[in-house]
Order: structure tokens, then sequence, then C-alpha cells
């Protein structure tokens, strides 16, 4: 998976609790984010790399890095699906 950026019609609003929400205005559809989910967008929006989110995860969730990896790729999947990241330009 190439390196990937949130898609700038895609606002987002972290809650209290850690999780956060995210409003495609292009789509209107909503998107609930769980912790994890709220860090590797947070993340993808300071420009982190792939590699430096699953960093990032293992060190706050205490997991091991080839989970931290795998869980990385599965959201950006479903972010992907969802119209939410976009790649990363050049």
């Amino acid at each position: 998976m190439s390196e990937m950026q949130p898609h700038p019609q895609a606002l987002f609003t972290e809650l209290d609790d850690g999780t956060g929400v995210l409003l495609h205005l292009e789509t209107k559809f909503y998107f609930t984010l769980n912790p994890t989910a709220v860090l590797v967008w947070k993340s993808l929006g300071e420009g982190a790399s792939i590699g430096a989110i699953a960093d990032r995860l293992t060190a706050a969730f205490q997991v091991e890095r080839d989970v931290a990896e795998r869980d990385v790729t599965a959201i950006l999947d479903e972010m992907r699906a969802g119209g939410l990241v976009l790649p990363k330009r050049a």
C-alpha cells in the first residue's frame, strides 16, 4: 500500500472518550473511529508514514509491531473504501 493522506473534504472531531467522528463533506457520510483509528487519522494529518504510524500504535497500545502494521493497513483500507484518504502526493 502506498502512503496515504487525509481527504481534504473529510472533517474530524475527536470525542472526550478517545473515539472520533469523520464527516465526508462530499458524500455526507459519517464514520465513527475507535481510539486506534483516531491515532491513525491524526498521524496521517501530521504526514506520518505507515511505518511511523505502526510505531506509534506499538507504543500507545503495547502491541507487537507486526500486529500494529496489519492494523494500520486494515484501517487505511477501510478509510480508502470510504473515500476518507487519498494517495499521498509526491
